[in-house]
Formats: C-alpha cells, sequence, structure tokens
C-alpha cells in the first residue's frame, strides 16, 4: 500500500450549485483512480462523508468501485494518508494514537485567502507534522503565502516564548490536472457552436469561461475596454462571449449593464454554463481565451489549461499561479498586474477579522485596488485577432503544453514520487515527536488531566476485594442508570471473569487482574465500575493519597 485516501464529503454552495474545490476534487481523484499505479485504495472518511461518495466518483471515471476498500486510522500498514485540502492539523493529532511515525500525511492547497483555511494552515506550526508530511501547492505564489504565514507565526511565537518553530512539513508544488482529451479541438462542433452564436467564420471570438463574478474571481472592465479598443484596431467583428454562471446571481444585471455601456463596437454576449445550445460549452468556437484574474481567492487557475488543450492561445493576466502556465509569447500572453504595497490593506483585514465584512468583502476589497495592464491587453488582443498564424502557432504550442505539462497522466505520477520520497523519509527516520498516545492535549485522557481532583489513583500494587453476592451483582446490572455507558468496559462475561479474580483468597492485585485482559484500558476502567457500584473494595498497596 502507498497511499489512502481521507475524504471529506461535498461543499455544495447555497444554491446547491457544486463549489470549485468540489470540481477539482473530483477531477484529482478521477485521474488517480484512472492513472493512479495502485489496484486498490485504502478510503477513510470524514463524519458527514461517505463511501459511497467515493465510489461514486470511480465509477463515473469508469472505473471499478470495488477498487475503493474502507479502512481505519489504525490500519494503515504505513501508507502516506492523502486528503485533498490542507487540514493536516486534525489527522496529525490523531496519528499521535499510533505513534508519530506510523505514516506519512499529505494534503492539498486549493487557495490561501479563507481565514480557516490561513487558521488551518498556520496551526501546522503547532501541531505534531513531521518531515515525512508535505502540503502540496498548486503553485509558486501559494507556497509564498504559507511560507510568509509560517515565517510570521515563527516570529511571533519566539518574541512570545523565547522559541522559534519551525514546521517541518515540506511544500512541493504540483499544479492540478486536467483530462486533456475532453477538450479535444473539432471543426465540427467549432461550426456548430459558431452557428448557435450566429457568427461569421471572419469574425473572433473571445472567450471568458468561470464563474463570472467580479468579488470573487476577475473584473470585467479590463476585458470590455481591451475588447472596444481591439474592435476599432482591426477590421472584422469582435465577439465577447462570457460563459459560465454568475455568482451571486445577483451580479448578471451587473455585468450586462456595464458591458452594454462600455461596448459600442464588440458584441458581447452571456452564456450560461447550462445552456442546452452549448452541451460542450464553448471552447471549439472560440479563437482565443481570456482570463484576467485579479483576485487573491485564485490559487491556480485551470481555465486557461483547459483553454490551452482546446488548441486556444490565451491572455492572462501575471497573476499568482496563472503565470505558470504559459511562456509569455509562445502559448499565449501575461497582462502585467498591480497591487497597492504592504500595510495599505491592514483596514481589510481588521474589518474581516472583526466581523465587520464577510469573506466576500474582503476579496472584493482587496480586488477594487488590484489592476490589470488594459494597455498590454488590448495589445495581445489586437495581435491575435488580426493575425491567423499567430493565432494557429500559439494555439499549438499551448495544446502540446497542456498534454506535456498538465494532463492527468502527468500530473499522477507527480503525486505518487512525492507519496514514495514521504515514506522513505519516514522509514529512515530515527526520531519523532514524542507522543503520550492522545490524539489531542485539549481532550485529554480524563484520568491524566483531572487526576489531582481524586483523593488517590488505584494502580497495580492495590488489591481488589470482591465483597458483593451474585444476586447484588444482578441487581445492578439491572438498573439502566448503572450501564448507561456499558460499551466503554468489559462485556457481561468478562466482567463475572473480573469479579471471579477477585474472589481470590484476599483479592487480587490490580495488575493481576487487568494483565488477565487482552484490553488494558477497558479492564482498568471496569475495575474503577466495580469499586463504584460496591461490587468491589480497594485494599491500598503502594497508594499514594495526595495531600
Amino acid at each position: 500500500m502507498s497511499v489512502a485516501i481521507n475524504f471529506a464529503g461535498a461543499h455544495t454552495a447555497p444554491g446547491g450549485e457544486k463549489r470549485g474545490i468540489d470540481v477539482a476534487v473530483e477531477s484529482l481523484l478521477t485521474g488517480l483512480f484512472r492513472y493512479g499505479a495502485q489496484d486498490i485504495y485504502p478510503i477513510s472518511v470524514d463524519s458527514g462523508a461517505s463511501l459511497d461518495a467515493v465510489r461514486d466518483i470511480a465509477l463515473r471515471a469508469d472505473v471499478d468501485a470495488a477498487r475503493c476498500h474502507p479502512v481505519g486510522f489504525g490500519d494503515l500498514d504505513g501508507a502516506t494518508l492523502f486528503r485533498q485540502d490542507p487540514d493536516l492539523v486534525r489527522l496529525a493529532w490523531m496519528r499521535q494514537q499510533f505513534g508519530a511515525n506510523a505514516y506519512s500525511l499529505c494534503g492539498l492547497v486549493h487557495t490561501m485567502s479563507g481565514a480557516q483555511t490561513m487558521s488551518l494552515v498556520s496551526d501546522c506550526l503547532t501541531a505534531p507534522t513531521q518531515a515525512w508530511d508535505a502540503l502540496i501547492c498548486p503553485s509558486n505564489a501559494i507556497r509564498d503565502v504559507v511560507e510568509r504565514l509560517w515565517a510570521s507565526g515563527s516570529a511571533f511565537m519566539a518574541a512570545r516564548m523565547g522559541t522559534r518553530f519551525e514546521c517541518p512539513v515540506r511544500l512541493p508544488v504540483i499544479p492540478l490536472g486536467i483530462d486533456t482529451d475532453k477538450f479535444q479541438p473539432s471543426p465540427e462542433r467549432r461550426a456548430a457552436q459558431r452557428q448557435a452564436l450566429r457568427v461569421t467564420e471572419d469574425a473572433i471570438v473571445v472567450l471568458c469561461h468561470g464563474r463570472l463574478s467580479y468579488a470573487f474571481k476577475q473584473h470585467p472592465m479590463p476585458i470590455l475596454l481591451a475588447a472596444e479598443q481591439t474592435a476599432l484596431n482591426v477590421d472584422r467583428p469582435i465577439h465577447v462571449v462570457f460563459s459560465g454562471y454568475f455568482h451571486p446571481a445577483s451580479f448578471e444585471v451587473d455585468f450586462r449593464e456595464t458591458a452594454a455601456a462600455f461596448s459600442d463596437h464588440a458584441h458581447v454576449r452571456f452564456v450560461g454554463n447550462d445552456d442546452p445550445d452549448f452541451p460542450d460549452g464553448l471552447w471549439a468556437g472560440a479563437d482565443m481565451f481570456i482570463s484576467l484574474s485579479d483576485n487573491i481567492q485564485e490559487s491556480f487557475g485551470l481555465t486557461p489549461i483547459e483553454a490551452m488543450a482546446a488548441e486556444l492561445p490565451v491572455i492572462i493576466s501575471d497573476w499568482d499561479g496563472y503565470r505558470d502556465a504559459i511562456t509569455p509569447g509562445r502559448e499565449g500572453f501575461a497582462a502585467p498586474t498591480v497591487m497597492p504595497g504592504p500595510g495599505f490593506g491592514r483596514e481589510l483585514a481588521e474589518r474581516y477579522f472583526t466581523g465587520e465584512d464577510v469573506y466576500g468583502e474582503y476579496l472584493a476589497g482587496a480586488s477594487l485596488s488590484t489592476s490589470v495592464d488594459i494597455k498590454a491587453t488590448t495589445e495581445a488582443m489586437t495581435a491575435l485577432a488580426s493575425n491567423d498564424d499567430l493565432r494557429r502557432s500559439m494555439g499549438a504550442a499551448g495544446m502540446a503544453r497542456a498534454r506535456d505539462v498538465y494532463d492527468w497522466r502527468r500530473i499522477i505520477p507527480r503525486y505518487e514520487e512525492l507519496w514514495t520520497e514521504l515514506s522513505a523519509i519516514r522509514a529512515a527516520s530515527t526520531g519523532a515527536v514524542p507522543t503520550d498516545g492522545l490524539s489531542h492535549p485539549s481532550y485529554p485522557d480524563p484520568f491524566t488531566g483531572f487526576q489531582g481532583f481524586a483523593s488517590a489513583s488505584f494502580g497495580g500494587e492495590d488489591r481488589i476485594v470482591a465483597v458483593a453476592s451474585h444476586d447484588h451483582v444482578k441487581s445492578i446490572l439491572a438498573q439502566r442508570m448503572n450501564t448507561f455507558r456499558a460499551d466503554l468496559l468489559l462485556d457481561a462475561a468478562s466482567l463475572v471473569r473480573l469479579i471471579q479474580l477477585s474472589r481470590r483468597g484476599d483479592g487480587v492485585s490490580v495488575a493481576v487482574a487487568v494483565a488477565a485482559f487482552e484490553d488494558a484500558p477497558r479492564a482498568m476502567r471496569s475495575l474503577g465500575w466495580l469499586l463504584k457500584m460496591g461490587v468491589c473494595a480497594l485494599v491500598p498497596g503502594q497508594t499514594v493519597t495526595r495531600q
């Protein structure tokens, strides 16, 4: 076994549509099931999730669902436990029950702008994470955010405690992948889509596909202004098609009104992702793709990769993971971006922290002062609109890059190489963080954390003596209030055996009584229950009474 999957379940948006993270997770698991080297994939599921949901993903990928087997956290046999989000902290504490080097952990960061994600990643500094654990970053920009977050947290703890914390978790950069076959260009689909759009063959269709949100994704003004100027620069019709869904739905009015106000020469159209006229999207019918992300919520950007797989030249913003997608001038163009310098967004952070602003308002506030170079965008759009050969050459280069770098056939082996490397580091380790077998210090063993509450603790040198009759024991067991957590004790037959041991001569030592059962903690708790119910009495041996 090399990897097991920890599945958290789906996170549907308030409107019922799938969130981007769920689409990304399903795509990743589909790629893993199709192109991974394992025959069987052990699956652990979080509360609220289900094994059936994972098996459904396998079925949709035309993979035998029987390859997905349930597994417990204590039965991983040295595998790497892979979770498709950055929540390693809970898993790291849970691993403590079995030893910090029992297996490796691997998470995946999708976006770093939200407070919850920031907190999860920050808490890795104080969790029992190890050098054989990893958080995969889809882009160099996201790794930079994580490293800055850890540096800030470490500096604070050093100032507060005099000790600098260094997080041992590895941060490999592995991009997300796609199924490039799904975007194979087709002359027949191109003709059908352009006919549905009612555009002539000499027209230039500029496609912008994805979630249509100026608060969460990208503001459309640079695209609209560049398209309007391009329409004046070239002697052919320019059609801009925004394809996807509005989020929130109320943004549709804003998009349409803004497009109408700034588009006198360029033609602008909006196509929903559920439009029956375009069941295969609009990849085939477009001539170029544009996406000018200006939002810190973005982390990687799959749509430019999908566009390249569809053999479209791309115009993107030089922004976060977008900039990793292309070599400017080869597969397309990257428009420069600028934002205010450090320190000028503290009010945005404070308003978000205090709850005065919600997450979307925090994102919109940062985006509002982040700009994409309109002149560079216009020059790129004009160059592509006026040069058929340039579009073809960049489109071909983009298709080759998508297949060579971003196809799941290429990405999954990189994941597997990482997991193998983590296992090797763990196997070669000579030490680990000490553990007392607890999952988390905030959830203590009550008989350890609260031992000062009692007068004393009983232990191995003490003796247990039976003092009650069989009838008394039966009467005790008949009352539900005496057995309301019987699942924490020995079963009835074992309890009888424990009582019989305590009836021998002057009783039996706690150490001998506990050793007679395979589950020592359960036997010890059962002895406490027998004392509580008056079935047995305690004869102190070396018990130390607290003063």
